[in-house]
């Protein structure tokens, strides 16, 4: 750090502290304070030539600058051509003159091999916020919203002559509604090879309904919630899932990563084609959180808080201005803008550093890493043991803005560096701070660097651009990443089937396992890839080179006239395969084929990791319509030693059964669960038959053999009325009372219900009442409604909403005065204020009246103090279990449906107590609520949990996961709103809150 530089810091600390003491707004202020331009001191910039002393990086790493201004301006995103040329996305017109076209592609040269780019031309000029390029076939893809542009040079001198708009829909919705705005954060980036030879692309969570315009007969491409890839050949599109926000990439084994605001690293669990499989319905959302220390995880920034980001945050926490308030109402600390999820496959690093994941946080100015470790079907993400409490790069300037990453020729982590005085969106900025700030700055500046190890010298370069044929099929086996995908990409280009014959040998003679799983898909991608290709390599030694075999043998046999009964034996005989990860593939690919042998290898993965939920569900995504089969064959070993593992497996294919199955199934299932060896696995098979018939919209009154109907429900009323039974059992039993008549369980449930019984019994007390179609029922329940616990109410209302005889008789509950607003979210207010029918969207504006326009900001004023009073953790644990146990989980009690809150308790309190009483402040969009209007006139709230080509999961309170046909889809409508209730504070003394926060800040 320079002698100035460190003056200006010491400057810079002084006024932060008389900002802290002197200059912030109280508590109790109702209105944005106004600034000074003294009150926020300007940060310099360092020129690039200071630059590397600003870096603290990983002892045995260095940043190496590879270019800067003016040869590179606000670089964004970049890739390498197969000549080593980078091209660089530079995204000149952030953060708000798109109308302005400053964006460009540059083209980098390094003409004399040292490692540093000397010559830079402008490829591409006047583009409306470029966010991402890719290279093909001497040009490129540039994604510019709403479109996607191929652009390619003709004539050799240096500017593309060619500028075709390949797609287009891109955030549409925000295009095209002068109500909404294009969100420059959150649109469409990260284009990067597949292994499947198609360019893969994050949608950045705008969305959009993508059309070709090389095919415009196609349907358009619904990008809600997912991501995409295109052939970049056929130039034909597909929706993929993923939907995070900026960053994407793969690691050697193909799995997909990708990144989002503060979860900063993700694995995509299964792919888009699995999602539009009918039995979907099933699988968890296919983006599965993996960082061991949580989403918003501490990072250890060295350069110091800009001051009007310490001024924001203190108006946040006092509710002055709106804003998600984040590190315990600390500025900094944790990930609030994670980009670039990567994934370093070079050869120019130790080995020890393959495979790693790196994550910038533009806004805290350094790069994180995170070492991947196998747990069951998913992975980990660990920080090293030694980077505990420090970044693998971390810069003292203010402007370093890491943004994205690329693997490179030589084998090293070349990073994009937007150098900019100001990162955040400018939507995020209360007025009286954005007009002293120059949100500008830096639009001339920018910089590249690579991570280097320090004994780096720059070795000779080897670019597959001048390969024949030959030399592309050998470069398969090239240590780095970037080469082989190169060379991959090339074979596919130049689609020349002399090359199959090369391919051939080294997928079975390569000594490089990747090599030998790269010949397959260059293979696939000259249309030559047969049976005896995948047959050959599923019992290769390697793992990851049997799991994409069997991927691609499920393609294989599923084409026209291809397939074989020699490979689809060969599959089934590998449900025992010694990787998780082989028999979690397997699995996907089963559902897919017939075979005789099919339900047995699918029972021979359940049993064989019982205890992981990711094999489990791709089980059960693919039994199909061997239901009851499966049902019976994981039934029958429950008496065996060690497999009552699987019961989860048997129960969902229980309700499934009862959802979907044929009368003689539903008795034989009703046999089967009274054959199991012990109560507990009786009574859990009962409760989801029941279930299932509930879910189906059936009646939940279970058919079959009388006599043995009747044991199994006495054997319910029996344990269901018992207290020394664990309540679980005996939550299994209430529900499988539903399955009787009403006169057999409404003494048992109204006994159950006035001994006010913890929220698990009330829940299924209440859940079973409403399952009865019989006026008594209704009456039961509402005799209680009063002493219902806030949850347990709203899962009652949403029960109620699902049909229109239960949503006017709530409705006049309403008018009577026995049920209150505040048990319904707004998502739900709204749906009935404009029902499909005219009667019950009369009632729902009169009892609801017009969308209230006040901010809560005095209700959190109100019980700010509980900030400073000590809590009580076990009074806090009893509060979370009655008023948020239905949405969150922490503590280890709970429901996935809103965000863990054990995962954010680093964020501290300020954040938790404006979460709990201003939930519709900032919704992150993975938790904003939607409402389905089916035909019927049903309502459904809940979260978008996934997405296919037929349906639409959406998970409830409670955490029920609802799949639902779009053909019974009158409207889906995304409420803009949380989930979670306004008024949740509703009888709580500011003590009461306190002992809450005490909870949630040391829950595990």
């Amino acid at each position: 750090m320079t002698p100035e530089s460190n003056a200006f810091h010491r400057r810079l600390a002084g006024c932060l502290g008389c900002v802290l003491v002197f200059g912030m707004p109280g508590w109790g202020m109702a209105a944005e304070p106004g600034l000074e331009e003294a009150d926020l001191p300007r940060v310099p910039p360092t020129e690039p030539g200071d630059a590397p002393n600003t870096f603290e990086a990983r002892p045995g790493f260095r940043m190496e600058r590879v270019a800067s201004e003016p040869l590179v301006m606000d670089p964004i995103a970049m890739a390498f051509d197969e000549e080593g040329r980078l091209f660089v996305v530079e995204m000149r017109g952030y953060s708000e003159r798109r109308d302005d076209r400053l964006g460009r592609i540059r083209r980098l040269e390094d003409t004399d091999g040292d490692g540093i780019f000397d010559r830079a031309t402008v490829y591409v000029d006047g583009l409306p916020w470029p966010t991402a390029v890719i290279c093909h076939d001497g040009g490129v893809f540039v994604g510019c919203t709403p479109d996607i542009l191929y652009c390619k040079d003709t004539d050799d001198d240096g500017q593309a002559d060619v500028r075709e708009v390949v797609f287009t829909g891109f955030a549409n919705d925000f295009m095209q509604d002068s109500a909404r705005r294009l969100n420059v954060q959150a649109m469409m980036n990260s284009f990067t090879w597949g292994l499947d030879n198609r360019i893969h692309g994050a949608s950045g969570g705008s969305g959009g309904r993508v059309v070709s315009a090389r095919h415009p007969e196609a349907p358009a491409v619904d990008l809600r919630g997912r991501d995409f890839s295109f052939d970049p050949r056929t130039l034909t599109i597909r929706a993929e899932t993923g939907g995070a926000q900026h960053g994407l990439g793969f690691d050697d084994a193909g799995r997909k990563f990708v990144s989002s605001n503060s979860d900063h690293l993700q694995l995509v669990m299964y792919d888009q084609r699995v999602a539009d499989r009918e039995s979907a319905g099933s699988l968890p959302p296919a983006r599965l959180s993996i960082a061991e220390d949580g989403p918003a995880a501490p990072v250890y920034r060295i350069s110091p808080d800009e001051p009007w980001r310490v001024i924001r945050t203190r108006w946040r926490v006092a509710g002055l201005v709106g804003g998600p308030i984040e590190g315990g109402g600390r500025p900094s600390g944790y990930f609030t803008g994670a980009t670039g999820a990567t994934i370093f496959r070079g050869d120019g690093w130790p080995e020890e550093y393959l495979g790693s994941a790196f994550i910038a946080d533009c806004g805290s100015n350094l790069i994180h890493r995170k070492r991947l470790w196998p747990e069951g079907a998913a992975l980990v993400g660990r920080r090293a043991a030694d980077e505990q409490e420090r970044e693998f790069v971390a810069s003292t300037d203010n402007w370093f803005r890491p943004v994205q990453f690329a693997n490179a020729p030589d084998g090293m982590l070349y990073v994009a560096d937007m150098y900019r005085e100001v990162i955040e969106h400018p939507w995020s900025l209360p007025a009286s701070i954005k007009q002293h700030l120059d949100l500008n700055s830096g639009s001339n500046r920018g910089r590249i660097y690579r991570i280097v190890p320090e004994s780096h010298r720059q070795r000779p370069s080897r670019h597959p651009g001048g390969l024949d044929t030959e030399g592309l099929v050998a470069m398969l086996e090239h240590p780095n990443g970037w080469h082989r995908d190169t060379a991959s990409r090339l074979l596919y280009e130049r689609q020349d089937a002399g090359a199959v014959t090369a391919l051939r040998r080294l997928a079975g003679a390569s000594r490089f396992a990747l090599g030998r799983m790269h010949a397959l898909y260059a293979l696939e991608g000259l249309e030559a890839l047969g049976t005896e290709d995948v047959e050959a390599r599923l019992d290769d030694e390697d793992a990851r080179v049997r799991l994409h075999a069997v991927r691609l043998a499920g393609e294989v046999l599923s084409r026209q006239g291809t397939f074989s009964r020699r490979l689809a034996d060969r599959l089934m005989g590998m449900g025992n395969d010694s990787s998780i990860g082989v028999r979690y593939e397997l699995a996907f690919v089963l559902g897919n084929l017939r075979h005789p042998r099919r339900v047995e290898a699918l029972a021979e993965i359940a049993r064989s990791g019982p205890e992981d939920r990711w094999l489990r569900a791709a089980v059960l995504s693919s039994v199909g319509e061997d239901v009851a089969e499966l049902f019976r064959r994981l039934a029958e070993d429950q008496s065996g030693a060690g497999l009552a593992g699987t019961m989860p497996v048997v129960e969902n294919l229980a309700e499934r059964l009862a959802a979907g199955g044929e009368e003689g199934e539903m008795t034989a299932a009703v046999e089967t669960a009274l054959g199991l060896p012990d109560s507990p696995s009786r009574l859990a098979v009962g409760r989801a038959l029941v279930e299932g018939l509930r879910r189906a919209g059936r009646s939940p009154r279970i058919e079959g053999d009388a006599e043995g109907l009747e044991e199994l429900l006495r054997e319910a009323a029996a344990v269901a009325s018992d207290e020394g039974q664990a309540p679980e059992m005996r939550a299994d039993a209430i529900v499988l009372l539903g399955g009787g008549p009403f006169d057999a369980a409404d003494k048992v449930l109204s006994s159950l219900l006035a001994a006010a019984e913890e929220p698990s019994i009330a829940r299924a007390c209440v859940l079973t009442l409403l399952s009865f179609d019989a006026p008594a029922a209704e009456e039961r329940l509402f005799g209680h409604w009063s002493a219902l616990e806030p949850g347990i109410r709203r899962e009652a209302v949403a029960a109620l909403l699902r049909n229109r005889r239960g949503t006017e008789s709530l409705l006049t509950r309403v008018e009577r005065g026995a049920v209150s607003v505040s048990d319904f979210t707004v998502g739900q207010i709204n749906a009935l204020r404009s029902h499909a029918s005219a009667g019950i969207a009369a009632r729902g504006r009169r009892l609801f009246g017009k969308p209230p326009a006040a901010s809560r900001g005095d209700v959190v004023e109100r019980y700010l103090p509980a900030l400073r009073m000590e809590g009580d953790v076990e009074r806090g644990r009893e509060l979370f279990g009655e008023r948020c146990a239905q949405c969150h989980r922490a503590g280890g009690m709970g429901i996935d449906l809103g965000p863990d809150l054990s995962t954010i308790r680093d964020a501290g309190r300020e954040r938790l107590l404006v979460g709990i009483l201003d939930p519709n402040r900032e919704v992150p969009p993975q938790y904003a609520g939607y409402v389905i209007e089916t035909e019927r006139g049903e309502l459904h709230s809940g979260v978008i949990v996934g997405e296919g080509a037929g349906s639409v999961t959406l998970r409830s309170a409670g955490g029920v996961n609802l799949t639902i046909e779009r053909s019974r889809i009158r409207t889906l409508t995304a409420s803009g709103m949380s989930l979670m209730p306004e008024g949740l504070e509703a009888g709580m003394t500011v003590q009461a809150m306190a002992d809450l926060l005490e909870f949630l800040a040391v829950a595990e």
